[in-house]
């Protein structure tokens, strides 16, 4: 194995022991509830609004491969406040431990067992959204594309997706914009899934096919500008209008990518000088609400 790409992975693995005793100290969540789901338990974090109002089921990033889901909780919790929505948090499990397809189970398990326990979780499932961070925003499109496969039984409306990473195959050394961040992404998709399974629409939607995309709700997109996921994102969209699905898209001028996240968090040694400076005077913070008012207006929209 690569030295450059062994060291990448030995420092994400202490980033993920980081956030993750940071979370552990301070879970601002309103509960946290482990779900018993077939063969397994998977925890959600609940940051609650009206018992009647829309839910949201968000899905974190950090590669499939680190993060936890009260990590995000400052993010969270705006979004609950600015939207008016309940926002549910899962724990979906991390690779390479549990590669592809385990966290895509997760979160489609949460969502179905949710709907047969709203009650006993104090929630309405009458109108149910997915919404995803870069990792997590594959996650999102790719429930709904399972979803859409076994005939929409979730009930999912709409589909926020906020700089997701949605191709698994192309190599991330030829992707643009953020070279420091391309050897990050060769680390993530080999973490993931086995080569054999890159292409899998489950686990790079910009690869479904035409039909299968035109099954899938309404779709708010959200991307940066420094990012070199950004012509993949601005690709899928171009996609799903071309399949027929409603979409929305929003461009994020001299954002990098994390940046919705990154503005509600305290300042990291992984920042670039760009993002640093957003972050000390009120830019990032400034485009990240706008980013959720960009979701909220999205409410209103579904098939």
């Amino acid at each position: 194995m690569d030295a450059a790409y062994e060291k990448m992975k030995n420092n994400l693995k202490a980033l993920a022991e980081q956030q993750e005793r940071a979370a552990a100290e301070s879970p601002d969540t309103d509960e946290i509830v482990g779900l018993p789901l077939s063969g397994r338990s998977v925890s959600v974090a609940l940051y609650r609004a009206d018992p009647q109002a829309p839910v949201v089921f968000a899905c974190y990033g950090g590669g499939f491969v680190m993060g936890t889901y009260v990590l995000d909780a400052p993010l969270w919790r705006e979004m609950g406040r600015r939207m008016g929505v309940t926002v549910v948090s899962i724990a979906y499990r991390l690779a390479p431990e549990h590669p592809f397809p385990s966290a895509l189970h997760d979160v489609y398990d949460v969502i179905a067992y949710a709907g047969e326990h709203a009650d006993e979780l104090g929630i309405c499932m009458n109108d149910v959204s997915v919404c995803g961070n870069s990792a997590g925003g594959n996650l999102a499109a790719a429930v709904c594309l399972f979803d859409a496969q076994r005939g929409g039984k979730l009930g999912i409306r709409r589909q926020f997706l906020n700089y997701p990473f949605l191709d698994l195959v192309t190599s991330p050394a030829s992707k643009g914009h953020a070279i420091s961040e391309r050897a990050v992404y060769e680390v993530f998709r080999g973490e993931y899934c086995a080569a054999s399974q890159a292409a899998d629409p489950l686990v790079s939607p910009i690869y479904a096919d035409e039909e299968l995309l035109s099954l899938v709700p309404p779709a708010f997109i959200a991307v940066a500008e420094r990012d070199p996921l950004m012509a993949e994102d601005s690709r899928y969209a171009c996609r799903l209008r071309a399949a027929g699905v409603p979409v929305k898209f929003m461009m994020a001028f001299d954002m990098a990518h994390g940046y919705l996240e990154a503005a509600f968090q305290p300042e990291t040694p992984y920042m670039d000088d760009t993002s640093r400076e957003q972050l000390r005077d009120g830019t990032m913070r400034a485009c990240a609400l706008e980013t959720i008012d960009f979701m909220a207006a999205g409410l209103g929209l579904s098939r």
